[in-house]
């Protein structure tokens, strides 16, 4: 179960990376979702998110950042829905622009797995800097801010807690199949993370 996080962590980031273009009069992120899922809520086929797995396919002895504990309920998550996350995290160093992340995001159809291009940012994009996309979030999400976590760079060196926090999930924004998302982060010369995530949404 607790392996669940990554898949928020990396649907969240995408959130953060297109809604940080947003002028509009809400300025809180977890508003901005809740919102467009009320909006949408009658035109979309509501969903599970289940079958979690993640495996970290990078080296946690010299990575700048190491999940220590993921914990997330309940199992499988409604959509749209609220989902409880509570995880524990470190930077072996100080985490500084420019970040660059690198995701591939796969749907497995007739046996095999088809990357998803990237299309408006989302899906198999690669983001130079995403310290620069960050940069333009107005308000932090209130569930890190009063956990004393950046949602900015730099990301200072240490171990951080999120305790039991509750966030707003939207609607299922993809079909139903099977997914699995490879993301790479860099930290100038430095590797940064590789996770690679299994889901399903049915």
């Amino acid at each position: 179960m607790g392996r669940n996080l990554v898949f928020f962590a990396t649907i969240f980031l995408c959130l953060d990376l297109n809604l940080a273009r947003l002028d509009g009069s809400l300025t809180n992120l977890q508003d901005v979702i809740r919102s467009t899922s009320l909006k949408y809520q009658d035109q979309v086929t509501r969903g599970q998110v289940n079958r979690f797995q993640y495996i970290n396919c990078g080296h946690p002895e010299t990575d700048v950042f190491n999940l220590t504990s993921l914990v997330i309920s309940p199992n499988p998550i409604q959509l749209p829905g609220t989902a409880t996350i509570s995880a524990g995290f470190k930077f072996r160093v100080t985490a500084r622009s420019p970040i660059k992340l690198q995701v591939d995001f796969y749907r497995y159809v007739l046996g095999s797995w088809l990357k998803i291009p990237c299309v408006a940012e989302i899906g198999s994009c690669t983001y130079d800097d995403i310290c620069e996309f960050l940069d333009l979030i107005p308000v932090c999400p209130h569930q890190l801010v009063e956990a004393g976590i950046p949602c900015k760079c730099p990301f200072e060196q240490g171990t951080y807690t999120l305790p039991e926090s509750k966030f707003v999930v939207p609607f299922p924004i993809l079909p139903s199949g099977d997914y699995k998302i490879h993301s790479v982060y860099t930290n100038g010369e430095s590797p940064g993370a590789c996770l690679e995530l299994y889901f399903s949404i049915a």
